[in-house]
């Protein structure tokens, strides 16, 4: 078994990364976010009580498991009280074992504003949380750190600096009055922050010390990847195994021996602007949407829906060096008679079996699929792998084939119990 274990998304986010994470973490004594910020939203259900997670790694519903928040997060202190105070409602106590990174940027009330400001200027799609602006402060150099939060006059000059940026931005490019009263920072940031304050360490160096079992929990998805991903259509940090090391501060030599699994849909989706080659539409995508749930746990708005894109995958795959493919709601395509698969694309004539990092060619290149039979037998709920239809197995016989690595893992439904290992992963 190995002692560090990767789970990220293969695709644009949404994948069922909770329910992994919370199965998975149960071998290890310590779980790691390393990137995002509360635009990530993992649902989790556990004997009929549903927890949604924005900030904590997912591992840390488990009595025996540490959370950590490290410092390539941007961390929205008030929603991230929220958060716990909710879960710790419901029974679960975590706050004493949790650890929070001194270097994380904190996501700032002026963050939300430039980011609403931005986005209706871009349309981009954002969750409109302030993450991609917390990122911008934070590569300007004008962010701040948790750590900068016990130095009352430090963290002062900081935030009277950047209202003073911001506000320049809001009323002389936007044309926006623009006003930000310090009680409400003193709600937003303040207060939050004496709440967990005790909890806030250098996680860098408390992981290095650590010699216990991690298991290290990506968000968003790696088409969404500030590099490897759909630009300008992109979250705002590394969300493929990219940001291991930034996130963490750990060096890339101690993930040699990692074991890295990728998550991906028995289909696919997309929140937000950008293109998707094999989006449907009108019927056929409102009955695949309402089969999956689709709508998002942080947003709760309705999900682009389309086939599975095998280039794309094959394309996550590569970037992350995978050693496998969990794969989840194949119940959702029970019942279908035909299914399609994404394979190639074409544009202007050529065909493309590489993902390509043109904005243009995937915006209007056209799918080429292959078809496969569907399976009428229910796969919801089963937990034994020799009871999937036959057409279910070519199915993940296909898809394997294709992206060069086996499908270790199914999900059959949202329950924790609802799962088939088809490979030893831990």
């Amino acid at each position: 078994m190995s002692n560090k274990l990767v789970i990220l998304g293969a695709q644009w986010g949404d994948e069922g990364k909770g329910k992994i994470v919370d199965l998975l973490s149960e071998h290890f004594d310590v779980s790691v976010r390393y990137q995002g910020g509360s635009n990530a939203g993992h649902t989790v259900v556990i004997n009929g009580v549903k927890y949604v997670m924005h900030l904590l790694p997912t591992g840390i519903l488990h009595p025996h498991n540490v959370g950590v928040i490290a410092q390539g997060m941007v961390v929205d202190l008030k929603a991230l009280k929220e958060e716990i105070e909710d879960i710790e409602s419901k029974g679960n106590r975590i706050l004493h074992k949790l650890y929070i990174s001194d270097r994380a940027h904190v996501v700032m009330p002026y963050h939300k504003l430039l980011d609403k400001l931005l986005e209706r200027k871009n349309g981009i799609g954002t969750t409109l949380r302030g993450i991609g602006p917390a990122y911008m402060f934070k590569f300007m150099r004008k962010g701040i750190r948790m750590v900068d939060l016990f130095d009352q006059k430090v963290f002062e000059k900081k935030m009277e600096e950047n209202i003073e940026f911001v506000k320049d931005i809001a009323e002389k490019v936007f044309g926006e009055k623009f006003e930000i009263d310090t009680r409400y920072i003193e709600e937003e940031v303040v207060r939050p922050f004496e709440f967990f304050k005790d909890r806030v360490i250098d996680t860098a160096k408390w992981l290095r010390e650590n010699t216990k079992s991690v298991i290290f929990e990506g968000a968003q998805g790696t088409l969404l990847d500030i590099d490897m991903g759909t630009y300008p259509y992109v979250t705002s940090s590394n969300s493929s195994a990219l940001g291991l090391a930034n996130g963490t501060g750990f060096s890339p030599k101690y993930f040699k021996d990692a074991k890295i699994y990728g998550v991906a849909k028995a289909y696919l989706t997309r929140v937000g602007g950008g293109p998707f080659p094999t989006e449907l539409h009108g019927e056929e995508a409102e009955k695949l949407r309402e089969r999956g749930g689709e709508y998002g746990a942080t947003t709760g708005r309705p999900r682009r829906v389309g086939w599975l894109d095998l280039v794309a995958l094959k394309h996550a795959v590569d970037v992350n060096a995978l050693d496998g493919i969990i794969l989840t709601k194949l119940d959702v395509l029970d019942g279908y008679p035909e299914i399609k698969v994404c394979v190639a694309y074409e544009y202007n004539g050529k065909i493309y079996r590489d993902f390509p990092a043109s904005l243009e060619v995937l915006e209007n290149c056209k799918p080429i699929y292959e078809t496969l039979p569907g399976w009428k037998e229910s796969t919801k709920g089963l937990t034994d792998a020799s009871k999937l239809p036959a057409n279910a197995k070519r199915y993940l016989r296909f898809i394997e084939d294709y992206i060069g690595v086996p499908i270790v893992m199914l999900s059959t439904g949202p329950q924790r119990h609802e799962y088939i290992f088809l490979k030893e992963i831990v």
